[in-house]
């Protein structure tokens, strides 16, 4: 895999990648594995020939390839250069055939400086309120840092809100959550706190059970937008809040 910085002009930091093809064919393979299950005229369930399942889903294939080949290679590359990315990383430009290097530039904006304060000396009282919650607050009262002002504008736009302008109790709010998640992300690192895989399977599961849809749908529609880090990001901070609230008592 390769990488180099390029140069920013909008507020966004951007990253260069390119990868074999030998470093996609796996993630290649498991693509057209998904497509193999699907019911074509003239054959049973999973026994479609390989060559016919590429050729009928050719695109299909290669634009799921590109997002997770994106994502993955990306994850890779930033670690790689010892760049921390704040919220999604998006990719363009890319460039994905079978058997050819794979290129894309990756656009993100860089995780700011974070002060923690002292984990075991958080303010929790004893009446009615959510430890949680009271928690919550007190790491939003202790460490205070920018976060770029599109960030705040995509959250809200995941919960349905736009229009609105920067000051506004729901701007606050959005910002409260992006900056308390960052927060607990760099404590949960500095305490060894992790998420496998198998937690955010799990969770899934749960989820596709409550919207009444399949695992496999769920994922590869998170697989699309960044939901998968976005889960184990808030699985994540659960965990730490949990964390804190033991230690705390």
């Amino acid at each position: 895999m390769k990488w180099e910085k390029y140069n920013n002009h909008d507020g966004y930091h951007r990253i260069n990648v390119e990868a074999d093809w030998s470093e996609l064919s796996d993630d290649y393979d498991r693509t057209v594995a998904e497509y193999a299950k699907a019911r074509i005229p003239g054959f049973r369930p999973g026994k479609v020939p390989r060559k016919i399942i590429e050729n009928r889903f050719q695109k299909e294939i290669l634009d799921d390839l590109s997002q997770r080949g994106a994502q993955r290679i990306g994850r890779e590359a930033l670690l790689e250069a010892g760049i921390e990315a704040l919220g999604n990383v998006e990719a363009e430009k890319i460039e994905c055939s079978k058997g050819r290097v794979f290129k894309a530039m990756l656009r993100f904006h860089q995780m700011p400086e974070i002060n923690l304060p002292d984990i075991n000396s958080l303010n929790i009282d004893d009446g009615d309120a959510d430890p949680r919650d009271q928690i919550s607050l007190s790491l939003l009262e202790f460490v205070s840092f920018a976060i770029p002002e599109q960030l705040v504008k995509d959250e809200l736009a995941l919960d349905g809100i736009g229009d609105t302008e920067p000051g506004s109790p729901q701007w606050k709010a959005a910002g409260d959550r992006i900056r308390l998640m960052l927060i607990l992300k760099k404590i949960a690192r500095q305490e060894g706190i992790e998420i496998d895989d198998a937690d955010v399977n799990d969770r899934i599961a749960k989820k596709a059970e409550e919207f009444g849809t399949t695992i496999k749908s769920l994922r590869q529609e998170l697989e699309k937008g960044g939901g998968i880090q976005r889960l184990r990001d808030m699985l994540i901070a659960e965990s730490t809040l949990e964390y804190l609230m033991e230690k705390n008592r």
